[in-house]
């Protein structure tokens, strides 16, 4: 059984990840399926009481819905969607250009199509499309004042951020995602699940967090098929052998026969070979609200990752769509290893891109994204003084050339960046070298007033 589940934020969601040091405490801007989950637990629980202390027919329902088969997806905001690792996209700009998505596109080329600027794989982040996004973070330090000294005390001043929740229209945030129960799912515990209800996500739930939870039975639609199949995960997913060791993504022949031991019943075509993989590694792990001890911490495959298989013969449509509900990997329920199978190439959501992407002579100004590429070197001021120089020589009739590279200041640049220079220096026409300088001098005059201003 399928649920189309819908929240409303009515308050900031502070949906932490790991801090990092002294750092401000970062938020996800999607809900993880964990979060709901440990939201709708906690509500099961003011609603019939601890698990431990029901009859045992409640108890069982609770073990139905939260640590049994029930598995929670993620929810992603409107006009939000993960980029997979497999796609390349405009590195210092968003355009309205259609970029390769290379687990179904041969296309080799550097350089977006539409506005000439460099490409760059998507890193499996959550990004908002279209003009209504609006500001998505919000910023809040909190500490405990020491009674005697009239300062905070030690260990109790951090930084917390949160995902807004209205978008540039001041409209609340809704948020869409699915939860995949079994058949034999008891009719009370479906028709729980489907009551609409005020909940508290993520932290500080005290003064944030609020939400309200709606669901409802899903009609979905049978998704393409065919022999080449990419699994696209939309949460971190727990990979491991038969011994429960973390698969070696590396190792293609061993992650093809672990998929083909987790998921042989469920698609009945054989995997013939994992053709590719697009991946990344994070570390993940939570907390046990019931216990109130740490979960253990798993090396995962992050979200975005992508697995482009190859079967013997296309797996039936309602297969796929089984595949999805259910997901890979190890911990399922607790909402790791979320996925979306895919025959074709990536695209943004639908009709999302036209509306903030450049327009006019901009969308196709190349000059636009070297400007913005030089500006977030840190070498701003330094550029502009080297390129008037080299904008004249060109302007001159002097042929291309990248010596600027060689000086001691650029010669430690990470390679990608270097490359992304050397393009700009020897590619692009004069004029084009003259616009990107105008326009990277009023990049700097902007953040310079602003510094002084501050």
């Amino acid at each position: 059984m399928l649920l189309d589940v819908q929240v409303k934020a009515h308050q900031p969601l502070a949906l932490g990840v790991r801090p990092a040091g002294t750092a401000p405490v970062q938020t996800q801007h999607h809900i993880p399926g964990s979060v709901l989950r440990g939201a709708l637990a906690a509500a099961w629980i003011r609603d019939h009481g601890l698990p431990n202390k029901v009859p045992p027919q409640l108890r069982q329902e609770f073990v139905t819905l939260f640590e049994s088969e029930t598995v929670f997806g993620p929810l992603f905001a409107t006009g939000s969607q993960i980029v997979p690792l497999s796609v390349r996209r405009c590195k210092y700009q968003r355009c309205a250009g259609i970029h390769p998505d290379d687990a179904f596109d041969d296309s080799s080329s550097p350089y977006c199509g539409s506005c000439g600027g460099p490409l760059t794989a998507g890193r499996g982040e959550v990004e908002f499309f279209g003009g209504t996004a609006g500001r998505l973070v919000v910023q809040r330090t909190h500490l405990e004042i020491h009674d005697k000294r009239q300062v905070a005390s030690d260990g109790n001043l951090f930084t917390r951020r949160a995902l807004t929740h209205q978008d540039s229209k001041g409209d609340e945030r809704q948020f869409h995602g699915r939860i995949a129960a079994a058949d034999d799912l008891p009719e009370a515990a479906a028709r729980w699940l489907k009551q609409c209800r005020d909940l508290r996500l993520g932290g500080r739930r005290g003064t944030s967090g609020g939400v309200t939870y709606s669901a409802a039975t899903a009609s979905p639609r049978l998704p393409g098929t065919g022999e080449r199949v990419a699994l696209r995960l939309t949460a971190p997913a727990i990979l491991t052998d038969t011994s429960g060791l973390p698969l070696d993504l590396a190792d293609r022949d061993q992650l093809g026969e672990a998929l083909r031991a987790e998921l042989s019943c469920l698609l009945a075509t054989r995997i013939v070979k994992v053709e590719r993989v697009w991946a990344r590694r994070e570390r993940v792990g939570g907390w046990h609200a019931a216990s109130n001890l740490p979960k253990p911490v798993e090396l995962a495959v992050s979200a975005g990752s992508v697995l482009l298989l190859t079967f013997d013969e296309p797996p039936a449509p309602e297969a796929l769509l089984a595949l999805a509900g259910r997901g890979v990997g190890l911990r399922r329920n607790e909402g790791f290893g979320a996925l979306e199978t895919a025959t074709s190439a990536w695209t943004p959501p639908s009709g999302s891109m036209a509306e903030d992407a450049p327009t006019g002579p901009e969308a196709m100004d190349p000059a636009e994204s070297y400007a913005r590429m030089l500006y977030l070197s840190g070498h701003s001021a330094w550029f502009i003084d080297q390129l008037r120089l080299y904008v004249e020589e060109r302007a001159a009739g002097n042929p291309p050339h990248d010596a600027l590279l060689e000086r001691s200041r650029l010669r430690n640049l990470p390679g990608e960046l270097r490359r992304d220079v050397q393009d700009l220096l020897l590619r692009t026409t004069p004029d084009t070298l003259d616009r990107t300088l105008a326009r990277l001098a009023a990049l700097h005059r902007l953040k310079t007033d602003e510094e002084q201003s501050s």
